[in-house]
């Protein structure tokens, strides 16, 4: 019956199904077919996987970024980014990654970011003499900061499924998503020296001024979760409340940026977003539960331990698998079906949970901007007009920097733990 879903579920991947109905539809074949689990049991599980008070941080965290999104803080973080980097050779690029560090902490989605960002910055690097897949590569890679900077969705959804604190795993997440950025401008460097990439606008004094107060007040968005979170006042739901609380306040009152007639609009794009995480969410614990079921988790541990208890070469292993989950699958799914059953495999190697989510997160990350799925870097050729084989030779260079990252961060486990270690948490 396992292998018939398994089949189920590689077909229709090929046939370009949506993964949220690909998981669903295996799913039902497998309890179509089984003699001892009755079909309540199917919605009975698509239901428990959303029963959760900690997934409403995502919707909140999505509605947030909209609210963002449509104040006008990109602009207004661009700018003050343009203040701090843009004087450099290649100044759009480096904007491009600092705005995106900047943007993780406020909205904490990588598709967020490079629609948002890239929507401004990908036509002014290309009227500006950028190649176009140097403009879609430093996009759509720098969106994956997005996932490890705090507040970060793939956290809480790893957090839920773990059982772990998510304010540690925010903490265990920033200075992979630091190192991250810092990675993507040196190889950002070494593109704009060979290519003599133009500067951006140099600023006076005041309007450096005026700019980096007006690009204040978002990042005290950050401020406001992070502090929230850390300081144990509230929990990263109510934190997210309170995120679109500040956006709302922030784009209405402040910047005047939309009305009350724009709200409708917005609330029906997050619920759309949310509408389609969720389903992925539902079906994929249905799916995981099946193969938990199963015992599948425990014969594949047994199976690699039998071949090594190496724990370099384990983690390798790990890193591939993934790596090869994230280019086929959206992220959310990718995460519910194979964290429970990597996990306990880590966990008896002596791998720290926290530091095995950001290992997770970073590898998944990879396959935001990956093909065949890539969603970030789809996202990224759709606004340069071109397609994916086009953007692969400017692809290249920052696939290679995001899998350095990806083995120190495996490695060096003290990259993600030390953090946390010195908060405390």
């Amino acid at each position: 019956m396992i292998g018939v879903m398994f089949i189920v579920f590689i077909v229709l991947t090929l046939l370009s199904v949506p993964i949220a109905f690909v998981l669903g539809l295996s799913s039902m074949t497998w309890v179509s077919f089984s003699s001892f689990v009755p079909m309540v049991m199917l919605p009975q599980r698509l239901y428990a996987g959303l029963d959760s008070f900690t997934l409403l941080a995502i919707p909140l965290f999505i509605l947030a970024g909209k609210l963002m999104a449509s104040g006008g803080i990109s602009t207004r973080l661009i700018k003050l980014s343009a203040i701090m980097v843009g004087r450099f050779k290649g100044g759009l690029a480096y904007i491009n990654i600092v705005v995106s560090m900047l943007f993780a902490g406020i909205t904490g989605s990588a598709t967020a970011d490079s629609s948002s960002i890239g929507s401004i910055l990908i036509p002014s690097m290309i009227q500006k003499g950028y190649a176009k897949d140097f403009s879609v590569a430093v996009t759509a890679t720098s969106s994956v900061i997005g996932i490890l900077i705090p507040p970060s969705i793939p956290l809480v959804i790893y957090g839920i499924l773990m059982n772990q604190s998510i304010s540690t795993l925010f903490i265990a997440g920033a200075i992979p998503g630091l190192l991250v950025g810092c990675v993507l401008m040196l190889i950002s460097f070494i593109m704009a020296q060979k290519y003599d990439y133009p500067r951006d606008e140099i600023f006076t004094l005041k309007e450096a001024l005026l700019t980096t107060i007006d690009g204040i007040l978002p990042l005290l968005s950050i401020v406001i979760v992070l502090g929230g979170i850390l300081g144990g006042i509230v929990t990263p739901t109510e934190a997210a409340m309170l995120a679109v609380v500040y956006s709302f306040f922030l784009g209405f009152f402040v910047y005047k940026a939309f009305s009350i007639k724009d709200i409708p609009g917005i609330i029906i794009d997050t619920l759309k977003i949310n509408g389609m995480v969720m389903l992925m969410v539902a079906a994929a614990t249905a799916f995981s539960w099946i193969i938990t079921s199963q015992q599948i988790p425990m014969k594949i541990a047994q199976a690699l331990l039998s071949f090594t208890q190496n724990r370099v070469i384990l983690l390798m292993i790990f890193n591939i698998v993934l790596l090869i989950a994230g280019a086929i699958l959206d992220l959310t799914p990718a995460m519910i079906i194979f964290v429970p059953v990597l996990a306990p495999i880590a966990l008896e190697l002596g791998v720290d949970p926290v530091h095995f989510a950001i290992i997770v997160v970073t590898n998944l990350g990879i396959g935001l901007f990956t093909p065949p799925v890539g969603a970030c870097l789809f996202v990224s050729c759709s606004i340069a007009g071109i397609n994916m084989k086009e953007a692969f030779r400017g692809f290249v260079p920052f696939f290679i920097g995001m899998f350095l990252v990806l083995i120190l961060v495996t490695y060096i486990p003290e990259i993600s733990l030390w953090l946390p270690g010195i908060i405390g948490r």
